[in-house]
């Protein structure tokens, strides 16, 4: 069977589809609540793909998330060790961290536990990480390998 022909997409051009954003403290952290949605480019920016300036075009509002305690939702990228886990990827969904589909740079955070502090794996189900959300691209040979990281963080189950 021949190999399916590559598809191959017009690059979207940016444009602020959000202009404003506001969030709200939570729980006894006061961590702004955020969501995967509220970091998605595509849907903020309508960038497809994320091109290496990207930091330049956020806007105002996704901008001052930088530096601050968030609290966001999601799940655990399968680890090699089930306990004493201070590294991980927090992912948007179940299907990034175990059916296979290649995440988008947006949606997948690097998570540093707080320092003395370690997690356990957590397959499948969602769960909330609080920590500091810092703006750190590492871009590479045109590949996106990082965007996010959430330092000082928590694991909330």
């Amino acid at each position: 069977m021949p190999d399916k022909p590559e598809v191959l997409l017009e690059p979207r051009i940016p444009r602020l589809l959000i202009p404003h954003k506001s969030f709200r403290p939570e729980g006894p952290e006061q961590a702004l609540r955020v969501t995967f949605d509220d970091i998605d480019l595509l849907k903020v920016l309508n960038m497809e793909p994320v091109p290496e300036n990207a930091i330049e075009m956020f806007p105002e509002w996704l901008r001052e998330l930088n530096g601050k305690k968030v609290r966001i939702r999601g799940f655990m990228f399968p680890t090699l060790t089930q306990s004493g886990i201070t590294y991980f990827q927090h992912v948007r969904d179940n299907e990034i961290c175990c059916f296979g589909r290649t995440p988008k740079v947006y949606d997948r955070i690097s998570t540093l536990m707080q320092a003395g502090k370690s997690t356990h794996y957590i397959q499948g189900r969602p769960y909330d990480v609080i920590g500091i959300l810092r703006f750190d691209p590492v871009y590479d040979e045109g590949e996106w390998l990082q965007l996010f990281v959430l330092e000082e963080a928590i694991v909330v189950e």
